[in-house]
C-alpha cells in the first residue's frame, strides 16, 4: 500500500468498441455479406445503365448513386471509386461466363458441351454487349482497363483451350490450328456475333447455330 489507494479499474470493454477483438469477425462477416446484397447489385446494375448510355468518363458516382436511389455514402460503403465499380462489372461478365462453361461441363458429350456454351455464351455477351464495347474503347488507352477486357476473355479463352486439347488428346477432334488459337478465334467470333444479337434478339438461335457449325469444324469435330 503507497496510500494513494486502489487503483481504478479499467473500462470494460464493450462488443462494439473498436479496441474489441469481436469488432473484427464482425468486420469480415459484413465485408462478405455486402458482396451478394441486394443494394450492392442495384449499385451495379445502375451503373451498367449509365456506363452504356454515357460512357466511362462521363459517369461519376454521384450519378451512379442517383440512379440506384442511394445516398452516395452508401455507394462508397460498397465501392471505394468509379473504376472500382467499373471492375466490378467487369468480373461480373466474365463470372457469368465461367458459370455457363461449368454448367456446359456437366455433360460428357462434345456437342452438347459445344452446343450449350456456344448458345449461353452468346445470350450472356449479347446482354453485356454495349458494356464490353465501353470497356474495349477505355482498354485503347488505359492499361487497367486493358488488364480487365484480358481477364474477362483470357479465363474464357483458356477454358475452351483445354477442352479442344482433351479432345485432341483423346482423338476425338483434329484442330486447323493450336488449341489456343481456335479458342481465340471463337471468342473473337462470339464477341461479334453478339453485337448482332443484341441489335437483334431474334437472330440469337441462327448466329449460335452458325458459331456452333464453325467450330466444329475449326475443331475437326464432326457433327
Amino acid at each position: 500500500m503507497d496510500g494513494r489507494g486502489p487503483r481504478p479499474e479499467p473500462p470494460r470493454r464493450r462488443s462494439g468498441d473498436v479496441s474489441s477483438g469481436l469488432v473484427r469477425p464482425w468486420g469480415k462477416r459484413a465485408a462478405k455479406d455486402r458482396t451478394d446484397s441486394p443494394t450492392r447489385t442495384a449499385i451495379l446494375d445502375a451503373a451498367e445503365t449509365l456506363f452504356t448510355l454515357h460512357g466511362y468518363a462521363r459517369t461519376t458516382m454521384a450519378h451512379i448513386a442517383d440512379e440506384a436511389s442511394v445516398s452516395r455514402a452508401t455507394t462508397y460503403v460498397y465501392f471505394a471509386s468509379r473504376a472500382d465499380v467499373f471492375r466490378a462489372l467487369a468480373r461480373r461478365v466474365r463470372d457469368e461466363i465461367a458459370e455457363v462453361q461449368r454448367t456446359a461441363a456437366a455433360s460428357r458429350e462434345p456437342h452438347e458441351i459445344i452446343e450449350s456454351s456456344i448458345r449461353a455464351g452468346l445470350q450472356v455477351y449479347a446482354a453485356k454487349s454495349r458494356f464490353l464495347t465501353v470497356l474495349a474503347h477505355q482498354a485503347l488507352a488505359d492499361d487497367d482497363m486493358r488488364g480487365l477486357a484480358e481477364e474477362i476473355h483470357g479465363d474464357s479463352i483458356d477454358v475452351n483451350a483445354r477442352f479442344i486439347a482433351l479432345l485432341q488428346q483423346r482423338r476425338q477432334a483434329d484442330p486447323a490450328a493450336s488449341p489456343h488459337a481456335v479458342a481465340h478465334a471463337v471468342n473473337a467470333i462470339m464477341l461479334r456475333f453478339s453485337m448482332d444479337a443484341a441489335d437483334d434478339p431474334a437472330e440469337l438461335d441462327r448466329l449460335a447455330s452458325d458459331t456452333v457449325a464453325m467450330y466444329c469444324r475449326l475443331v475437326g469435330l464432326e457433327r
